[in-house]
């Protein structure tokens, strides 16, 4: 099981593919990965979790702990096709209220231009 983040830009914004599961085993590269999208002054941030099935609290922790910076930066982070049990878990941490979700990544990607 592949535990690795693939990333790409799409008109300036940074994709982030997540793995299967995001959970103990890799939230700290996530960190990582997001601290360093960060360091080259990228604030808009999709996440892609169409191929995430599970998200844990570190997973979950990870993603929360950039969003003061990305948007003091007039930036923000996306989440895109997530599965419905991630969907329910956001409703439940009530994360849905701090997180936007999209339908698809291009959906997360295009609305950073109409803000």
């Amino acid at each position: 099981m592949s535990l690795e983040f693939k990333t790409e830009i799409r008109h300036g914004v940074s994709v982030i593919s997540c793995p299967k599961r995001l959970d103990i085993q890799n939230s700290d590269r996530l960190r990582e990965l997001l601290a360093r999208t960060v360091e080259k002054q990228i604030y808009q941030i999709t996440m892609d979790l169409s191929q995430t099935a599970y998200i844990d609290s570190s997973g979950l922790g990870a993603i929360v702990s950039i969003i003061a910076t990305v948007r003091a930066n007039q930036g923000d982070i996306r989440l895109a096709a997530a599965a419905g049990n991630i969907t329910n878990l956001l409703e439940i941490t009530q994360l849905n209220k701090l997180l936007k979700c999209y339908k698809t990544v291009e959906e997360g990607v295009k609305s950073f231009s109409s803000t």
